[in-house]
């Protein structure tokens, strides 16, 4: 049975003229990522750097990224033609979500090829950058799944959030309680249990993908469906949690129930482009590191000022998928795209009055209302979602601003929206930060506009955009004569 690992990712890749070894030597300390924001910007390929200031005799000497910084790279995953567009993408994920694959468990794998355990356990050993200058350290955890097990289901979980290395042995986490780890984690404290977790770094790309969005079934399931292939897992050496046999690295380790356990995390780079504040947060204290023969560890920079990561590149797709299902789940009529992003556009079909209030209400009731996606537009057909001039131009023409702005008072979102107080983002005092949220509804009021006789039965005016077809046709035949 084959296994896509990393490796074989960086091959494709590579195959495919996508992929950059960088041989100079470059220090982790901020010249990284400055290196990854420019490639950013330029739409350059994937990155393996190679010589790492400091870590030219550590067990890892190797740091992969931006392996998903294109769409075209995310089709490329999926085993599409590279130029798919964005809308056939989605259809072909929702498609394949719909067929979870169980994973296939295994005795042993390359990434137990080196298994280090207690007092031999040091976390500088991994070439983690230094991703933005303000950091409180070097942030392990930007790119790769975070595994939990529930202890009352034996289910695995994973998820992608951020942490940092404290101490050779000590990752400090930003958790969220209404989150899924948050979840299992409050469910340890009750036991008053420390909750064993293991990250993975460096495996198949559809992981990420799928363990970075608020799917609904097990992620190791899913992201089996997305790669049509099931996932080999090994169990944990200090734990029963399950991790991709050939994963690079996996660390695993405890998080303690005992609040006063908790120390400083933060300020991080986010993904808003501002840095996420620092408080006491819980810390998973490592146990043990399993991991390959020359492992490459892998890692992402988030939060740069034209805002074009991987992560949201990779994961912008799957968050369209999720929104859709929960809408069709919902049996919400007439959904015929979704497009995830700052504004969620949503596209329908209008065939009741109050279709797109019920279609907000069904996103923010569901997983999704903690993410820093505050906004959603609902518009109608002959809209591009995805071209922000379609859907400003929209707004313009079809919200009245006292009936189709409306703000839900739902309590609800992500510590790392910074529009919000900085005591509201106290997401273990709350379990989330206390946001609102706000629908703009811009499709055609049938209240305000009934059908009009004098425009053939239309809601609003002829579109102005269009000359007659026979003039159309006159000035292509006639274009090379304008000289222009």
């Amino acid at each position: 049975m084959s296994d896509r690992d990393l490796r074989a990712w960086m091959a494709q890749l590579d195959a495919e003229g996508d992929f950059k070894r960088v041989t100079a030597k470059v220090d982790w300390d901020d010249e990284i990522s400055q290196i990854i924001r420019k490639v950013y910007v330029q739409g350059g390929p994937a990155l393996l750097f190679e010589n790492i200031k400091g870590h030219e005799k550590t067990f890892s000497t190797k740091l992969f990224t931006n392996g998903l910084g294109k769409h075209s790279r995310v089709n490329l995953m999926l085993g599409l033609p590279k130029d798919t567009s964005p809308a056939d993408t989605i259809k072909i994920i929702r498609q394949r979500m719909k067929k979870p694959l169980e994973p296939v468990r295994v005795k042993t794998g390359p990434v137990k090829e080196n298994i280090v355990k207690g007092k031999d356990v040091d976390l500088f050993q991994l070439p983690v950058p230094k991703w933005h200058p303000l950091d409180n350290g070097r942030y392990i955890n930007t790119f790769n799944a975070t595994v939990t097990r529930d202890p009352d289901t034996g289910l695995n979980n994973a998820g992608v959030y951020r942490g940092t290395i404290l101490s050779k042995n000590k990752i400090g986490v930003l958790l969220m309680p209404m989150k899924d780890w948050g979840i299992t984690y409050s469910k340890y404290q009750e036991m008053g249990k420390p909750m064993p977790v293991a990250f993975v770094y460096g495996y198949d790309p559809t992981l990420i993908v799928v363990a970075g969005s608020p799917v609904i079934g097990p992620e190791y399931n899913l992201a089996g469906a997305l790669r049509q292939e099931p996932i080999r897992l090994v169990k944990c050496e200090t734990s029963d949690i399950e991790v991709p046999a050939a994963a690079e690295i996996v660390v695993e380790g405890f998080m303690s129930p005992d609040p006063s356990t908790y120390e400083v995390e933060g300020p991080f780079g986010e993904g808003s482009g501002f840095y996420g504040e620092a408080r006491k947060r819980p810390v998973v204290e490592v146990s043990c590191i399993t991991y390959r023969n020359d492992p490459i560890f892998r890692g992402s920079l988030v939060g740069t000022k034209e805002g074009i990561t991987e992560i949201r590149a990779s994961v912008s797709n799957m968050m369209s998928v999720v929104l859709w299902n929960i809408l069709e789940a919902a049996e919400i009529p007439g959904v015929i795209d979704v497009a995830s992003g700052p504004i969620t556009a949503v596209k329908i079909h209008k065939t009741y009055q109050g279709q797109a209030r019920q279609i907000a209400a069904a996103m923010w009731g569901s997983k999704f209302a903690g993410h820093p996606f505050n906004i959603i537009m609902v518009v109608e057909e002959g809209v591009d979602i995805r071209n922000p001039a379609a859907l400003m131009s929209t707004m313009h023409s079809r919200v009245n601003f006292n009936r189709d702005l409306v703000v839900y008072p739902l309590y609800m979102g992500s510590p790392i929206d910074v529009s919000l107080a900085y005591d509201l983002r106290a997401e273990l005092e709350y379990g989330a930060a206390v946001a609102d949220k706000l629908l703009i509804d811009a499709t055609t009021d049938w209240q305000l506009h009934p059908p009009r006789e004098e425009w053939g039965g239309q809601r609003f005016p002829p579109d102005c955009h269009y000359s007659l077809p026979e003039t159309e046709e006159l000035v292509e035949k006639r274009w090379k004569e304008y000289g222009l």
